[in-house]
């Protein structure tokens, strides 16, 4: 018995011994870079297969409910957020990471330079959803009420998103001069679906008839209806709310920001 406890003594002070002289584990600020993010998000072939799985997943729901529903034309749709969901921003990024995190800076060289390239699936998407009958709304976090002597963020965020052949039928940005919380797009969902603009929440380039949203595109959770960062972050992960995604919610990767970041290392 005293041979026993002697080995298990030993056993434990090994053991001890060995978490005291193992590294730490919390992240210092060279472990996670934003470089890094963005370079997978630029050139990994992870990236590209992401958005073409969400898109073609999206198709293939959408396609499902059209035939099962038969619904009249223009009687349905579907929400899509802008930056990283359909426009890839990622150059300023690679360019202006010092300073990426400056809304200014963010409207100034990403909305009005019109630079930004569709992302894999997209344009193939909201081209077939107009041709099964559907509305496309893009509805951005985007400043719509910033303008400079360049020009205005939605007139130029529109252009870009023609010049990229993505279709669509309304552009939603938010109101930074008026609305109480501007990166709130729940105001913005609900105008899609009821008609209703509130001019003091939102900036518009022209409304549509209230009609059914079948599904949402984002990068952040806070790009769809009622989800909020601080509730998601802490529900078990196989939790029910997450069921939807994939059933008419469908996100995009976006490792360079995101609400997320609050609780980066939570």
């Amino acid at each position: 018995m005293k041979k026993g406890l002697l080995v298990l003594s030993f056993c434990l002070l090994n053991l001890n011994l060995a978490f005291a002289q193992s590294p730490s584990c919390s992240p210092s600020a060279g472990q996670v870079t934003l470089k890094q993010a963005i370079k997978w998000y630029r050139d990994s072939a992870e990236q590209t297969a992401l958005y073409r799985q969400a898109y073609n997943a999206g198709t293939d729901y959408v396609e499902n409910w059209v035939k099962v529903k038969h619904p009249q034309p223009k009687t349905w749709g579907v929400v899509l957020d802008i930056d990283e969901t359909t426009l890839d921003n990622s150059w300023y990024f690679f360019r202006c990471d010092d300073v990426a995190d400056k809304e200014a800076d963010f409207e100034h060289f990403v909305t009005i330079q019109q630079k930004s390239v569709a992302l894999p699936g997209v344009v193939e998407f909201t081209h077939r959803v107009h041709q099964l009958g559907g509305y496309v709304s893009l509805v951005s976090n985007r400043d719509g009420s910033y303008r400079d002597s360049t020009g205005a963020s939605l007139a130029a965020t529109v252009a870009n998103l023609k010049q990229q052949q993505v279709e669509f039928d309304q552009v939603i940005l938010a109101n930074y001069k008026s609305s109480p919380k501007p990166t709130d797009k729940n105001p913005r969902f609900q105008a899609v679906i009821t008609g209703r603009y509130d001019p003091k929440e939102m900036v518009w380039t022209n409304t549509l008839p209230a009609h059914q949203v079948i599904a949402y595109f984002g990068d952040n959770i806070q790009d769809f209806p009622k989800f909020k960062q601080a509730k998601m972050d802490v529900l078990a992960k196989n939790s029910k709310e997450f069921g939807i995604f994939g059933r008419g919610y469908f996100i995009l990767p976006n490792p360079m920001y995101g609400s997320w970041e609050v609780n980066l290392y939570h």
